[in-house]
């Protein structure tokens, strides 16, 4: 149960508010404005989730693909994320802008592999037993040989990694 709300719990929170707001709307003899409010609520709490998600890293459709760059030479920070988990929506602009500032290096090439996984999908269920996964947003970061230096559960600093590369 706890696994199930982990993994739903923006989806759940959003439904729960919409439900409560659904019915005060009904309750009250609504008028036409406040049909219009509610629905814009609604729009508003379905795009923040549509834009806000967690995604996973394209082209990570293969276990063995995300194993082989942990140890490439190349630093790997490893995220274990569900798109309805609130704690990885929250994380999500952090880790993007980490993500901008260290992997897009041109010149000298990525400083860091930033691999996004989903727990729901196979390669989530395959890796999350892998590295002992239990619960989102889990951070595990391994240096350029692979070897795994620390794992954060639940939040994210972005100086850490920063720190681990220096």
């Amino acid at each position: 149960m706890a696994t199930f709300i982990n993994y739903y719990s923006f989806l759940l929170v959003t439904i729960g508010i919409i439900g409560v707001a659904a019915m005060i709307l009904l309750f009250n003899k609504p008028k036409v404005n406040d049909y219009i409010s509610f629905a814009i609520i609604s729009f508003i709490a379905i795009m923040s989730w549509v834009i806000l998600h967690p995604r996973q890293t394209p082209l990570m459709d293969d276990s063995r693909t995300v194993l082989s760059m942990i140890g490439s030479g190349t630093p790997v920070l490893l995220e274990f994320q569900s798109p309805f988990c609130i704690s990885c929506t929250q994380i999500k602009p952090v880790v993007d802008a980490l993500e901008q500032e260290l992997s897009n290096e041109v010149s000298i090439g990525p400083q860091i592999h930033i691999i996004r996984i989903n727990v729901q999908d196979n390669v989530g269920k395959e890796l999350g037993s892998v590295y002992g996964f239990q619960a989102t947003p889990t951070f595990i970061f391994f240096d350029a040989q692979g070897i795994e230096l620390w794992r954060q559960i639940g939040n994210f600093d972005p100086q850490l990694v920063r720190d681990s590369l220096q």
